[in-house]
């Protein structure tokens, strides 16, 4: 059964990476947030500068790809497929957002916990609020990141 605007299996399995990409990684930023800080806030300063300097070191070797590679997609799907152009266009921007919103937003926090850990006689409590300045910043990543996903979904299914 054939549409008059059948798509390609190439660009379906496009469009269905770049969904699972998007919705899975959005719920592992975010529950780096929810889950993940709230847990090592209840620690003392010195361990907390540790396990969160290795928790957020390990998630940005597990999540970069994850977290970029949409954009591409998106991006080639909008040029493939001109009539949906306009809604992959915008999920590549939201995705590609995390990038500046990351080195702006994120990167100096993260610089500031190395530094905690190296320096851990410094106000201590200044790690606590460091990590919570981080977790709540860090839910604009895991929330674009699921609208970029929503999008595309919307976009695959119209």
């Amino acid at each position: 059964m054939s549409t008059p605007t059948s798509i390609p299996p190439t660009l379906r399995f496009l469009q269905g990476t770049s969904i699972a990409l998007l919705t899975t990684t959005a719920g592992l930023s975010a529950s780096l947030s929810i889950f993940v800080i709230p847990r090592l806030m209840e620690s003392p300063p010195q361990l907390l500068t540790l396990q969160f300097t290795r928790a957020i070191s390990s998630a940005h070797r597990l999540l970069v790809l994850p977290l970029v590679l949409p954009g591409f997609l998106h991006g080639y799907l909008a040029y493939r497929l001109p009539a949906k152009a306009r809604l992959y266009a915008l999920a590549a921007a939201l995705t590609f957002s995390n990038l500046p919103w990351t080195r702006a937003v994120m990167m100096p926090l993260n610089r500031k916990m190395e530094r905690l850990v190296v320096f851990s006689d410094e106000a201590p409590d200044n790690a606590h609020e460091v990590a919570d300045k981080w977790a709540t910043r860090n839910l604009y990543r895991g929330v674009v990141t699921f609208v970029a996903g929503c999008i595309g979904l919307y976009a695959a299914l119209s």
